[in-house]
């Protein structure tokens, strides 16, 4: 997907990573809107443990797109693991908690403002050099698919840490975030990871099928209220689980301040892996997409000055031929490893000494895998591209789980589809977003009245006349006006790209002829800045859902306000109808 350099920002003396995406993937129509887009939502994350980002832009050129982000001085997680892996040791459990409650709130901050990161593992969480974790590539996984992939059924997300939901071609939601996290919270605790499998397709199903192998059947002095709080993070079904960050987060900080024994397993050996063989490290810990993301074009910039690059062009050609001998030849559903390319910086990597092909990274994930930080000065990659395969016709996707915590190999987007479409009818795998595209999905607006224009200042009994700085209430009932039900679930999310910047689909005129100057910018003026409503209810075809409280606090200037909200399908980003413009009056202030 990208290169990255560390550069050296000379006025303000300090490093910063510079994500430089290959030219190839604006070869989509809309790829640059939706960078730009989801660009500046990440830069509007500010949490000590997200990665900042800096600046973007489009380098004229080079013909890409890049990114300035902040420089993170230390390994990955993943990179921790691995070296623990080898040593035979694993972290002690207050140190994991720490990591993971850091994460949990980095996903708090961001679920709040309406961004969902998708793809959580180890790989994305960094630990700088002062114990501070932080977690990266937020965005990514839609600006590299777009809203349009990840509501028709493509999986985006790591096997290993996919949600159930995920693995069934659902686009998930906060929860499916907090599933991720906790199977690295089980990882971390026991030392391997809750499935495992020889294929990406087996893992899979093990996380939409098996029950969780309980973690003090792996690891007995693991506290009673420990487990219980994984458990309920990996629970099937989204409402099972904790139904919010902040509520995960609470969970841990009630552990931590328990007097249960944190410290049982500080120092703790186990047994080492054994080498992980070349179709299971394959594609460890590397995201899926669909197959029409697949880049079609040759890498650039081979030899330049950074640290790891992504080899797209041998490794497409790789997985094309793959899915010819897995599928086009064989029906069995065979999918023959792949001998991934090697890239070696000075010396070798503890991944090629313990016998693990190092990968840098598919350019069909979701995110660049590993990870490109820490970077490491003066570093010159050269690297070796020369993809191989073999066909395997005794492998089957449904190989027994090794007993030993070895990494995920990878998946193709069709791989996946091929092999649920064959397995229909002995293990179902509904996809509701393939049925919704039979659905015309719309709704109006049956209260509150004229809820696109702000009421006048003599309509004293309007909660959408607010005075200046104080909260206020009202009810939002919609009638589904299209040819499905909504299952309950539906949210009423804000977006604040519509909000700063309505296309056509945003009718901001009924507002300026009310409000003339007195039109202040659009803003989410819900309390809190909440970016989520939810109709709790199903809501039947032709009927009015229950109503939706929302709760807002006026701005301290006077004025007219409005937010641009959309609907949404259950779990789901399949938007329902057109967007909705909400309007407030604000009287007072200043």
């Amino acid at each position: 997907m990208a290169e990255v350099y560390r550069g050296y920002h000379a006025a303000l003396d300090r490093y910063v990573a510079i994500k430089l995406l290959h030219p190839f993937l604006a070869d989509d129509p809309e790829f640059k809107e939706r960078f730009e887009r989801e660009a500046r939502n990440v830069a509007r994350l500010k949490h000590p443990n997200i990665v900042q980002v800096y600046d973007f832009e489009y380098d004229a050129e080079g013909e890409s797109y890049y990114m300035v982000m902040e420089y993170i001085n230390g390994p990955t997680l993943k990179d921790r693991l691995f070296d623990l892996g080898l040593s035979g040791d694993r972290l002690p459990l207050a140190e994991a908690l720490r990591i993971v409650k850091a994460a949990a709130q980095a996903l708090a901050y961001a679920h709040e403002r309406g961004m969902i990161h998708r793809d959580v593992k180890p790989a994305n969480l960094m630990l700088d050099d002062d114990g501070r974790v932080v977690l990266t590539d937020f965005g990514i996984a839609k600006i590299l698919t777009g809203a349009h992939v990840t509501s028709s059924g493509g999986m985006v997300g790591t096997p290993a840490y996919m949600s159930p939901e995920q693995g069934l071609g659902e686009a998930g939601d906060e929860r499916s975030d907090l599933y991720s996290l906790g199977v690295i919270l089980y990882q971390l605790v026991t030392g391997r990871l809750p499935y495992d499998a020889a294929t990406p397709l087996a893992i899979i199903l093990k996380h939409v099928n098996e029950p969780l192998p309980r973690p003090r059947e792996i690891v007995p002095d693991i506290p009673a209220e420990l487990e219980a709080v994984i458990c309920k993070a990996l629970a099937k079904a989204p409402e099972a689980r904790y139904q919010s960050a902040q509520e995960f987060v609470e969970a841990l900080e009630a552990l931590e301040a328990s007097a249960l024994p944190l410290e049982a397993s500080a120092g703790a050996v186990v047994s080492p892996p054994p080498a992980p063989t070349v179709a299971q490290a394959q594609n460890a810990d590397t995201p899926i997409l669909p197959l029409e993301k697949l880049p079609q074009a040759q890498m650039r910039g081979a030899g330049r000055p950074f640290v790891r690059v992504l080899a797209v062009a041998g490794l497409t050609i790789v997985l094309v031929l793959v899915a010819a001998a897995a599928f086009g030849r064989d029906r069995s559903g065979t999918v023959p490893p792949v001998q991934r390319p090697e890239a070696t910086v000075g010396t070798q990597t503890p991944e090629a000494l313990a016998g693990v092909v190092s990968t840098p990274g598919l350019a069909v994930s979701a995110t660049p895998e590993p990870t490109a930080l820490p970077v490491v000065a003066a570093a010159t990659l050269t690297p070796t591209v020369s993809p191989t395969y073999t066909a395997s016709p005794t492998e089957t996707p449904t190989v027994t789980p090794s007993p030993s915590p070895t990494p995920s190999p990878d998946l193709t987007g069709t791989a996946a589809f091929l092999f649920f479409e064959r397995q229909t009818a002995a293990t179902p795998t509904p996809n509701m977003t393939k049925t919704l595209a039979a659905c015309h999905l719309e709704y109006i607006v049956i209260a509150p009245d004229k809820h696109n224009v702000p009421p006048p200042v003599t309509d004293v009994n309007n909660p959408r006349l607010v005075r200046a700085n104080t909260d206020f209430s009202f009810e939002i009932v919609l009638q589904n006006t299209g040819t499905c039900a909504w299952p309950a679930g539906a949210r009423l999310s804000f977006n604040p790209d519509l909000t700063e910047n309505p296309d056509r689909s945003v009718d901001l005129t009924p507002l300026t002829d009310v409000c003339g100057a007195n039109l202040r910018p659009g803003l989410n003026f819900a309390r809190q800045q909440q970016s989520n409503f939810f109709i709790k209810e199903p809501v039947g075809i032709t009927e009015n859902s229950p109503a939706i409280v929302f709760t807002g606090t006026a701005p301290r200037l006077f004025g007219c306000y409005y937010g641009v909200w959309e609907l949404f399908y259950p779990e789901s980003d399949v938007r329902i109808g057109r967007p909705l413009v909400l309007a407030i009056r604000a009287w007072g202030g200043g």
